[in-house]
């Protein structure tokens, strides 16, 4: 890197009042080799904050932004050819006209998505602190889910303490379900790792988590 600066998109935070956008960016899983993509460009969802007094860390922040890009390592590493989803202006070039996806002040973090053809649906995953801002306590979780890449996304469950401090939950499109079952319900797997700070202070909440990869079963009812 030849400065702080030098990130994806320029954006930096050098102190508390800086704000980015694009913090801890995921790629949205659409499956092999992006099969399910809305129009073949690779997208990636982060979650940011743009009030100066919000905090904003690794794990925390207030917004939950998203990017699309012809999926091309010429088109990746150049910044202009990025798009920026904008409420008002749809798809922009321009960062600062992007706007938040998901907002909920103090309460988003690090943001996955995936897309399952099984439900037709976005399923978003995201982890945040329990108590706001620290990072090395117990983590809260939760799924929102859409019809649509941009939203509106609608809430599906909050999990309280999960893992007790389970961090980059994702769901591999790999192992979900290709079809509903006989009650409708969507079989997946939940990935994550938890407790990496405090680990002997912290339960294994699911049994089997932990400090280390772990894939856990999972139904989405409707």
């Amino acid at each position: 890197m030849r400065g702080y600066n030098d990130t994806l998109f320029g954006e930096h935070a050098r102190g508390p009042a800086d704000k980015v956008k694009f913090g801890a960016p995921h790629v949205v899983d659409f499956g092999k080799n992006m099969k399910n993509s809305p129009d073949g460009k690779m997208y990636i969802v982060g979650h940011g904050a743009s009030v100066k007094t919000e905090p904003q860390s690794w794990m925390q922040g207030s917004e939950v932004y998203i990017a699309r890009v012809i999926p091309t390592w010429k088109h990746i590493n150049n910044r202009d050819s990025w798009e920026f989803f904008s409420a008002t202006d749809g798809w922009t070039n321009s960062l600062e006209a992007a706007t938040p996806i998901v907002h909920w002040a103090n309460r988003t973090g690090v943001v996955t998505m995936t897309y399952l053809p099984a439900a037709g649906r976005y399923i978003m995953c995201v982890s945040t602190p329990s108590v706001s801002p620290s990072t090395v306590g117990t983590f809260d979780s939760y799924f929102l889910e859409s019809a649509a890449i941009t939203g509106p996304f609608r809430y599906v469950s909050y999990l309280r303490r999960f893992g007790e401090q389970a961090y980059f939950l994702n769901i591999p499109s790999k192992f979900a379900s290709s079809s509903p079952d006989a009650d409708q319900a969507v079989g997946a797997y939940l990935s994550y790792s938890a407790n990496f700070a405090r680990s002997r202070q912290l339960a294994s909440n699911p049994p089997g988590g932990g400090y280390w990869w772990t894939l856990s079963a999972i139904r989405f009812v409707p």
